[in-house]
């Protein structure tokens, strides 16, 4: 025995829990939480403060009234104020019966309640009953027991919605708790046991019974005198409820996040729960109420040019119901600004088109869904030449078929190159290579590699939905933006995320997002030949995204238009960051001008890039860029009557046109091209080392 117990004072001991702490402080001290964004210079300068709107509303330990305090204890751990976070003769029984598998009742002290309502830590076993206990020593160790009922009687689910005693004497008697009766304050006390059943709205028997089993408790333990008992009961035969809704009692402060605070704190908060194991109302505690130091990576100029855009009736449609989503990234995971609606903000936890809504992305997820992975399983090059025709698909059991996909442009024009079937969006090629490569192949790499968590399983062998953006869920502008990422980057998927790391009061970190974990989705040069691929969708002669290109500036992009016109989208990325834009009505109908995305786009970015100099995307040493032959989609010769410019990995270079004759023309790395004095564009002519 005496073993037992100094293993267990060792484990105590040993038993580092920074979230009861954390906790107990943020919810005591209602500290307002700072925000910070880097200036130019990349140093933290504050930007915003952000407190909570719940429906709660914290009350010191001496307005709660003596009548409330003795009833929990009464009713929940009549020797509170003896033991040290643990009654030892209650909590053995407990474990008696989680040995014999059990479930255990009466065992928990007020401390291990509270521990309980902190954290999710709610697995009935024998290690979870140590640990609870470990953390009940230690919160008793560090706070007193006034401190440890003040919160317990603020955080507790007291049923109907309400946290904390305040919130249900507001619920249940339309009054503040230190107003409240002896009765009353039984009534409250009374829910603890089983808040759906037991409180007075679900359950008016229950909770009287439960509310007279508190009064004779209050009374037996002399918490109340012999007046004060039968007046108690009395009033509990005629109590009456006002059965109110919270929000009567509580308005939201005036506190309207814009679209990246709010979603950031949504981040920060699902990242509290994970971390620490704990419930969402706690983290939101923290969160609001802990004077927290949030370092964010927003980016103020590029968020407040993305608001201002669609307050200009100049750049905007004029159709009050077409909505959007964007978002611009860093291409190491940092989202710089966002928008949730077309609209402004003007209220809190509203609809968000960026983060929530899912649609149908149509041609915008071919270079992720088809073409990167061909360049990067080596099946395909920049001037491959690919079927522009229908696949014929099985439609029934009897074997009748049928062509699929239609192009937009209502025809097939034969072989092409792959970098034309991108420059044009062309439905067929993609389909054809798909039908080539594999379903699920595909289907794995965009949710493994590119965190696309839209699709499910219906989605994995539909060539309609890989090939085609015909997905059955849908996608969100995050997860468009953190995909195509990696074609600015090299090939590296990172997380996207609102902040770098979160302090506590005292300095001390409590989230960190800048350790970043890395997925290397396809090899460097698969990612730059994509990026020169789209680049074509900018600036090739029968490119769709043409309106996008911003002056001096390398810009690639894919647009996106899916069946009727309902959706619309664009992915423009710059050397700088990239830009994802959705537009599109809540009720799906066809959208009278799907050119507005991209006006859209490029006044939110040509603003944020014009307070920089003007860059082009560094590529690996390892691209080949050299002529090739849009016949035969081979590299050039000297004879051959019209030749292009592609990229290409050295490993997965096309053999030499043969179809004219003539001496091969000389081939160039990107090292070599960029040592040179005269730097060349994708468009211009090179000149090639003789």
């Amino acid at each position: 025995m005496l073993f037992a117990l100094i293993l267990f004072k060792i484990y105590i001991l040993a038993f580092k829990d920074d979230v009861m702490d954390l906790n107990m402080e943020a919810s005591r001290l209602s500290l307002t939480s700072s925000v910070y964004t880097n200036d130019r210079d990349g140093n933290p300068k504050e930007y915003s403060f952000i407190f909570g709107t719940e429906n709660r509303v914290w009350v010191n330990f001496d307005k709660i009234p003596k009548y409330m305090k003795d009833a929990i204890i009464a009713i929940e751990d009549k020797r509170f104020y003896k033991h040290g976070g643990i009654d030892f003769l209650r909590t053995s029984g407990a474990v008696f019966n989680t040995l014999l598998r059990k479930h255990s009742h009466g065992g928990s002290t007020l401390t291990q309640q509270l521990i309980k309502n902190i954290t999710e830590d709610s697995e009935v076993s024998m290690s979870r009953k140590v640990r609870e206990m470990a953390r009940a020593i230690r919160l008793e160790e560090n706070y007193s027991k006034d401190e440890i009922l003040e919160v317990y009687l603020n955080v507790v689910n007291f049923g109907a919605g309400s946290r904390g005693a305040q919130a249900a004497a507001k619920i249940y008697f339309g009054k503040d708790i230190w107003e409240c009766s002896v009765a009353q304050c039984a009534a409250i006390a009374a829910i603890t046991q089983n808040p759906s059943n037991n409180n007075p709205l679900a359950n008016e028997e229950n909770n009287k019974r439960r509310r007279n089993i508190v009064i004779k408790e209050m009374f037996a333990q002399k918490k109340i005198t012999e007046q004060e008992y039968e007046d108690a009961l009395n009033e509990s035969e005629k109590m009456q409820f006002k059965k109110s809704s919270s929000d009567k009692f509580y308005k939201p402060k005036n506190n309207i996040k814009n679209w990246y605070i709010e979603s950031m704190c949504k981040e920060i908060i699902k990242d509290l729960m994970e971390k620490y194991r704990i419930k969402k109302g706690i983290a939101e505690d923290i969160l609001y109420s802990g004077g927290l130091k949030i370092y964010s990576y927003m980016d103020e100029n590029a968020q407040k040019f993305a608001e201002e855009t669609i307050k200009d009736p100049k750049v905007m449609p004029n159709d009050s119901k077409l909505e959007l989503g964007f978002m611009m990234t860093s291409y190491d995971g940092q989202i710089l600004a966002m928008l949730g609606s077309s609209r402004p903000k003007d209220a809190n936890l509203i609809y968000d088109r960026c983060n929530a809504a899912r649609r149908q992305p149509g041609s915008i997820i071919k270079p992720i869904a088809v073409y990167a992975l061909a360049l990067d399983l080596g099946a395909y090059n920049f001037s491959s030449k690919i079927p522009d025709k229908p696949l014929q698909l099985e439609t029934n059991e009897s074997g009748e078929t049928k062509n699929w996909p239609e192009n937009w442009y209502k025809d097939y024009k034969g072989e092409v190159t792959l970098q034309w079937a991108i420059e044009k969006s062309a439905n067929a090629p993609a389909a054809q290579i798909l039908s080539k490569l594999g379903t699920h192949r595909s289907f794995a790499f965009l949710t493994q590699k590119l965190g696309v968590n839209g699709l499910d399983l219906s989605d994995a062998s539909s060539l309609s939905a890989l090939a085609a953006g015909g997905t059955h869920i849908g996608v969100t502008v995050k997860e468009m933006a953190g995909a195509f990422q990696i074609f600015g980057n090299g090939g590296r998927f990172f997380k996207l995320r609102t902040y770098s790391h979160v302090t506590d009061k005292n300095g001390k970190v409590i989230l960190d997002n800048r350790k970043k974990d890395i997925i290397q989705a396809t090899s460097e040069e698969s990612a730059n030949i994509m990026n020169r691929l789209l680049k074509q969708v900018i600036c090739g002669s029968e490119g769709t995204g043409r309106k996008a290109n911003i002056e001096n500036w390398d810009i690639v992009g894919k647009t996106g238009t899916t069946n009727d016109d309902y959706d619309t989208w664009f992915v423009g990325l710059s050397p700088r960051a990239l830009g994802c834009i959705w537009l599109g009505y809540d009720s799906p109908k066809r959208i009278k001008e799907t050119g507005a995305a991209i006006r859209i786009w490029k006044s939110i970015m040509s603003r944020y890039l014009s307070n920089y100099e003007p860059m082009e995307f560094v590529f690996s040493d390892n691209l080949i860029k050299s002529f090739y032959c849009p016949e035969t989609g081979f590299l050039a010769n000297s004879e051959c009557p019209d030749v292009a410019i592609g990229y290409y990995s050295r490993t997965n270079l096309p053999p030499c046109c043969s179809l004219h004759g003539g001496n091969n023309l000389d081939i160039i790395t990107v090292d070599e091209e960029r040592n040179k004095n005269n730097k060349e564009t994708l468009e211009g002519s090179v000149s090639v080392e003789e």
